[in-house]
């Protein structure tokens, strides 16, 4: 008796999601940083993503502004870049508030908000990896412009694989 094509198909799926979930990392996906500014506030950048997935993967990124000296920023802006890694690994990415979503390759996207008289920059959305990635990751980049004397460069962190 043999076995059907879709019994097999069934399988080989159940094989690869298997695959998928025992290689995606279940740590190191989120990363936070603090800097100290003048005055006393503190500059926040955050990168976070599921650590297993099937078929998507929820994420979020944020910059904020904590404390209360201002209270917000004259702009404030995140950057999120999402990866797929794998052998001809492709992503694709939904992010709210929507916004354009800049493509390096098929692999790799970014999106971009600048906030402005506000404290934070956040983002979250779903990433999609195709069937050959293997992990994927979050990087968040944030800057800012506090007041008239203090600016902040951008500074990132990095949440995937070690």
């Amino acid at each position: 008796m043999g076995i059907s094509m879709r019994a097999a198909a069934g399988t080989a799926a159940a094989a690869l999601t298997a695959v998928v979930m025992a290689t995606s990392p279940a740590s190191a996906t989120t990363a936070s940083t603090t800097w100290n500014l003048p005055g006393g506030d503190t500059f926040q950048v955050n990168a976070w993503h599921c650590g297993t997935y099937v078929s998507a993967c929820s994420w979020t990124t944020s910059t904020k502004l904590l404390g209360s000296t201002p209270f917000n920023a004259s702009w404030i802006r995140n950057k999120a870049s999402l990866q797929a890694h794998g052998v001809s690994a492709s992503l694709s990415i939904s992010s709210s508030p929507s916004a354009s979503i800049s493509w390096t390759s098929k692999s790799l996207g970014s999106v971009t908000w600048t906030n402005t008289n506000n404290w934070d920059s956040d983002f979250s959305g779903v990433m999609k990896p195709g069937w050959t990635t293997v992990y994927v990751s979050t990087q968040s980049c944030g800057s800012a412009k506090v007041n008239s004397s203090i600016s902040v460069s951008e500074k990132c962190v990095y949440a995937g694989a070690a």
